[in-house]
């Protein structure tokens, strides 16, 4: 008998699919054990609306649906107040200041809001309509700094005021001139993210333009979208110029990639296009800090270096999952989602639709001899559903091809010592070097295993 390693996520090469392993909705904690994900309890809908964009400012949360700028106005039940509208169908991007928060539509309008829930349209400046339409907006020292959707130069507000802009008060990348495209804040040091480089900058409080860019060169990672605050850091989807795309994280001086061959793949069916709109996202669960990025045809989440699919099934079909944007308020975690407002929760469905969680395993015999397996178990938890639920085992010669499923209905509430085991009259088959299994569930139940056992006639390894 032997204990197979549940897999460390999403990895395997394209053209070779005995190395693909996968985990779907599930992660590796660092005991080794898998937890499954908290899904998303439903609060509000508003109809016929889609989500733009959330954020929280003045110790409230705000959502952006269709041109409704509203306010969470009770969280246990997402019942809402509107505060006014906001132009176009566009992504919004947000900072928030001392005094005011500001909200860029992208390529469209800026406002401010202020403490007293006061939005002001502040695209009329001369200088903001000279420059704009933006794309990105920071607070730093007390200033915002908006990138233009063309490209050109950042420009900053004076001090304090998010709508008054100088005509002298912009700059530029200095060492590799591209485009710029996003802007982010690190430790009171300013990134300026370009089509093929990203500069630093570090407020000098000089005049007219205070903002200095930092010694030591550029960073050469292009930006293309998914920017993410992630533990210290930031991460994103980018390139090194003329490169495939892949996901990066801001080190010292430099964007090492943390995406994996399994990852990369993903982002290449995608074009660059689509993957600038890609929707970040960043939820603190039990103590695991997961980041998640949403794709139009892929999601995916990670965690201490690895990686594993998400989804969502809505009308049958499994699709990207249904977080949306996501905004922590209160130290909770909240959802703004086509017409939905949610918040992550210890439930087993997205808005009440279905999750697809899966284990994609392999064994094999090292020295590609034949073995014949007696009975697998997976030490699931038992004891603690209250409703109906089952486990299916899919099993594979090649990893590409499965065969039947194997279903186990798992136990009621209290009946914690029972045990899922696949053991059949004649045993689970014979092998020859390699076996892939996949264990799958789709139904509301707690997902969460401590180990897989492949009892087999001859020496096995994970």
């Amino acid at each position: 008998m032997a204990r197979i390693p549940f897999p460390d996520g999403l990895q395997g090469s394209e053209d070779l699919p005995r190395t693909r392993r996968a985990l779907q909705n599930c992660f590796k904690n660092k005991e080794g054990r898998l937890l499954y994900r908290p899904g998303i309890q439903g609060l509000n809908t508003i109809p016929d609306a889609v989500a733009r964009g959330a954020f929280v400012w003045n110790d409230a949360l705000y959502m952006v649906f269709s041109e409704q700028l509203i306010k969470i106005t009770d969280k246990e039940t997402g019942a809402f107040s509107v505060i006014d509208t906001i132009a176009g169908p566009q992504v919004i991007e947000t900072a928030v200041g001392f005094n005011e928060a500001v909200i860029v539509v992208k390529g469209g309008a800026i406002y401010t809001l202020d403490k007293s829930d006061n939005l002001v349209d502040i695209s009329g400046n001369p200088v903001i309509t000279d420059e704009g339409p933006f794309v990105d907006v920071v607070h730093i020292d007390d200033r915002f700094i908006y990138i233009p959707s063309d490209g050109d130069p950042a420009i900053f507000s004076d001090v304090g005021d998010a709508g008054s802009v100088q005509v002298l008060s912009f700059f530029d990348a200095q060492v590799l001139p591209d485009r710029n495209n996003a802007v982010f804040a690190l430790k009171n040091t300013l990134y300026i993210m370009g089509t093929d480089s990203i500069e630093l900058f570090i407020n000098r409080g000089i005049s007219p333009v205070p903002f200095v860019r930092r010694g030591g060169g550029a960073i050469d990672n292009g930006f293309i979208g998914g920017l993410l605050e992630y533990d210290q850091t930031f991460l994103f989807i980018g390139r090194k110029k003329n490169q495939d795309p892949g996901i990066f994280a801001i080190g010292q001086g430099i964007a090492p990639k943390i995406s994996n061959e399994a990852i990369d793949l993903i982002l290449a069916n995608h074009t660059l296009e689509e993957l600038a709109e890609a929707i970040p996202g960043r939820i603190i669960w039990r103590g695991h800090d997961i980041a998640t990025f949403t794709l139009r045809r892929d999601s995916f989440g990670f965690l201490r270096g690895n990686w594993f699919k998400l989804d969502t099934v809505f009308a049958g079909v499994s699709r990207p999952w249904g977080a949306g944007f996501i905004a922590q308020f209160e130290g909770e975690y909240f959802t703004a989602f086509e017409e939905r407002i949610g918040k992550f929760s210890k439930v087993n469905t997205d808005y009440g639709e279905r999750i697809t969680r899966i284990i994609d395993f392999g064994v094999e015999q090292p020295d590609a001899k034949f073995f014949a397996v007696q009975d697998i178990e997976l030490g699931i938890s038992q004891g603690f559903n209250s409703s109906d639920g089952s486990v299916s085992l899919f099993l594979s010669r090649d990893n590409v091809l499965y065969g039947d499923p194997l279903t186990i209905n798992l136990s009621a509430i209290g009946r914690y010592s029972d045990r899922v085991k696949w053991r059949y009259p004649g045993g689970l088959g014979t092998y020859q070097g390699f076996m892939g299994g996949r264990i799958l569930t789709t139904e509301d139940i707690i997902f969460s295993e401590d180990f897989i056992t492949v009892n087999a006639r001859g020496q096995l390894q994970a």
